[in-house]
C-alpha cells in the first residue's frame, strides 16, 4: 500500500500516503526526524495504520522510533488513531490545540457526533478511537513553539475550517503544515477545494487564516489532502476565491427553497463540471473521499444560518 506518494521529501521530512479506503492521495501524513526520535503530523483514521506501518518502514524507519505526534486539529480523518498510537508506544506525547485537547482526553462527545453522521460505517472508516491519557497531551497555542531535538515548529493558530485549528511552521525548512484550512487540492489538479464540514465553519476567519499563511512566506505548504504545493501565492489565492463562491452557491440555491439533498447535487456537478473543464475528473474519487459533498453543503448551511440569525 506503498508507492511514489511516500517518499522523503529532503533529508529529514518525509511524506506518507495513508491510502485511506484503499484509494491513494486523500490523507498524508508528514514524518520528521528530529535528533529526539520522530515526529509524525497527522496520525490520519485508525483505519489507516496499516499504511502508515508500511509507509514508515518504507523510509527505512521503525513505528517505535515516533515519539511525538502533531495533529492540526482533531477531526477523525486527522487524529483519529492518536490514541491507539500512544497505546502501542509509552514514551509518545500528543500535540493538539488547547481547546481541541480535552477532547482526545474523553473523545466520547467527538465519537457521538460523529456516529450521527457516519452510523454503522463508523469502524470501517475510523477504525478504533480511544482516549489519551491526559499526563501525555501537550497543549499548545497561537505563538507557541514546540521543540523537539533539533526542529522547531512555530505553532499558528488558523480558525476557520475548526475552532481548534492550527498550523505548524518549520521553520528550518520553511514548510507549514497547514491540516484542512489550506483546502484541499489532489494532484495533479491546480483547482483548490474548501472542506467545510459543521460545526466550526466561519469564512471571514478561515480568510484571516489564510492571509497568516501567506504572510509566513513558506517555501512549501504541506497539505493533509493531498501533497506539497510550491504555487503558494496562486493556490491561498483560488482557496478564498472558492471559499465565496461556494458560499454563494449555496446561499443562493438556499434562497430558492431547495431541499438539502437538492443542494448536495447541485455542489457535485458543480465541481464536476469545473473538473471536465481542467481535465482533473481523474481525481473526483479522492476529492470527495477529502471533503464528503454532502457534510460540505451541512457544514456552509449551518455557517449561513449563525451568520444571518
Amino acid at each position: 500500500m506503498t508507492g511514489a506518494d511516500t517518499r522523503w521529501l529532503n533529508d529529514d521530512t518525509a511524506i506518507i500516503d495513508l491510502h485511506f479506503q484503499g484509494v491513494p492521495k486523500v490523507i498524508a501524513a508528514y514524518l520528521l526526524d528530529t535528533g529526539d526520535g520522530l515526529a509524525l503530523i497527522e496520525t490520519g483514521p485508525s483505519s489507516t495504520l496499516e499504511a502508515l506501518e508500511a509507509g514508515v518502514i518504507t523510509l527505512g524507519r521503525d513505528m517505535a522510533e515516533i515519539r511525538h505526534l502533531l495533529v492540526t486539529h482533531i477531526h477523525l480523518d486527522h487524529a483519529g488513531a492518536a490514541g491507539v498510537l500512544m497505546q502501542r508506544n509509552s514514551a509518545a506525547r500528543l500535540y493538539v490545540h488547547e481547546v481541541g485537547a480535552p477532547h482526545t482526553i474523553d473523545p466520547t462527545n467527538l465519537v457521538r457526533s460523529a456516529t450521527r453522521i457516519f452510523g454503522d460505517q463508523m469502524d470501517t472508516l475510523w477504525g478504533g478511537i480511544v482516549p489519551v491519557p491526559a499526563d501525555r497531551v501537550v497543549a499548545v497555542s497561537d505563538g507557541g513553539t514546540i521543540e523537539i531535538g533539533d526542529r522547531t515548529l512555530s505553532v499558528i493558530y488558523t480558525p476557520g475550517h475548526a475552532s481548534h485549528h492550527v498550523a505548524f511552521h518549520d521553520t528550518r525548512h520553511n514548510l507549514a503544515f497547514v491540516g484542512d484550512v489550506g483546502g484541499i487540492r489532489i494532484p495533479p489538479s491546480p483547482d483548490v477545494l474548501p472542506p467545510t464540514p459543521p460545526p466550526d465553519i466561519d469564512i471571514p476567519l478561515w480568510h484571516t487564516s489564510v492571509d497568516r499563511l501567506r504572510d509566513l512566506s513558506p517555501a512549501r505548504m504541506l497539505l493533509t489532502h493531498f501533497g506539497v504545493v510550491d504555487d503558494i501565492e496562486h493556490h491561498l489565492g483560488l482557496l478564498d476565491h472558492r471559499l465565496d463562491e461556494w458560499v454563494t452557491l449555496i446561499e443562493s440555491l438556499s434562497s430558492e427553497g431547495l431541499e438539502r439533498d437538492v443542494i448536495v447535487e447541485r455542489l457535485i456537478a458543480h465541481v464536476a463540471a469545473q473538473m471536465e473543464a481542467d481535465g482533473t475528473t481523474a481525481v473526483s474519487q479522492q476529492t470527495a473521499l477529502a471533503t464528503p459533498y454532502g457534510m460540505a453543503v451541512d457544514g456552509l448551511l449551518r455557517y449561513l444560518r449563525k451568520r444571518d440569525a
